[in-house]
Formats: structure tokens, C-alpha cells, sequence
């Protein structure tokens, strides 16, 4: 049985003293709209790494992951798309302000958040459930013996959904 190649993409959602960071796109078809870093799965690295150098690339913020908040499905093209949000913790310092795909970087109040063009309404709502009520499903890394690294994201084992 073959494997199914799919479309993989990761987004930060860093809430840090009641504020969450949001970048600003500064092309394509959502030029100027706002949403959490965001990228594609690289080859050769899990979704975890990507988010982090997302993170990275996109607001020169360094994180760590803390669970995975949502998962969102969808057919594209006849083909899966599969999009994870996970939180992430991140110490606010400078944000990178400009690149050549982000306008803009900052940190942004629940009151702030529903005046702001966003990427999608989705990517929105993530933001305001991060702001009001996060909950995230904590990573298990010893489930099974195991000598190439995972993580199970469930809220039945130990830390569960928080």
C-alpha cells in the first residue's frame, strides 16, 4: 500500500500577556491581510521544526512548541490538505518588520484582532480562541520505544488537553 502525498501546512499561534502575534502578508493574493506565521512542511523535517523555522523566518522570533491547538482538513484539487496550528511559546523581543513576504509583525489584543483584514476566517478565529480560552493538546514523546523521534498529540494520556 502506497503512500498519499498531501498538501502539509503548519501555523505559530503565539499568545504571550493576553496579546497574539500576527504577520502581515506582503504578497500573493493575500497581500496586506493578517494571520499567524505560517508556512509549508519542508522535505526531510516534521511539522514541529517547520513551525518553528516559520516562526523563525517569518517574525525572527526563536519558540517552542507546547501542543497542538487545531487541525484543519480540506480537498484540494482532488488532493488532501492538511493544516496544523500548534502553540508555541516565544519570549517577545524584536520582531522582524519587513521581508519579502511579511509587511509586518505585532502583537495584537482580542479588541484589536476583529478590526484587522485576515488571510482567512479561520485563521482568525484561531487567534481569538487563543486569546480567550487556549486549549491545547500536550505532545507525548514516550508512548512507544521508539529510535526515530515522534510525538502523539491525544487528551487521554498524561497532560492531555489544557
Amino acid at each position: 500500500m502506497g503512500g498519499l502525498i498531501c498538501d502539509l501546512g503548519v501555523a505559530a499561534r503565539v499568545v504571550t500577556d493576553n496579546r497574539v502575534l500576527l504577520v502581515q502578508e506582503a504578497r500573493g493574493k493575500y497581500s496586506g491581510c493578517w494571520g499567524l506565521p505560517k508556512g509549508y512542511v519542508d522535505e526531510g523535517e516534521s511539522p514541529e521544526q517547520a513551525v518553528l523555522r516559520e516562526l523563525r523566518e517569518e517574525t525572527n522570533l526563536d519558540g517552542s512548541v507546547i501542543g497542538l491547538a487545531a487541525v484543519r482538513t480540506a480537498l484540494r484539487k482532488d488532493c488532501p490538505a492538511i493544516f496544523l496550528c500548534y502553540d508555541v511559546s516565544a519570549a517577545p523581543s524584536a520582531l522582524l518588520r519587513k521581508s519579502e513576504e511579511i509587511s509586518a509583525a505585532g502583537w495584537y489584543t482580542l479588541s484589536e484582532v476583529g478590526q484587522l483584514d485576515w488571510v482567512s476566517e479561520t485563521m482568525q478565529q484561531l487567534a481569538i480562541e487563543g486569546l480567550r480560552h487556549r486549549k491545547t493538546m500536550k505532545p507525548s514523546h514516550s508512548l512507544t520505544t521508539r529510535q526515530t523521534p515522534y510525538a502523539v498529540y491525544s487528551t487521554s494520556h498524561k497532560g492531555g488537553l489544557q
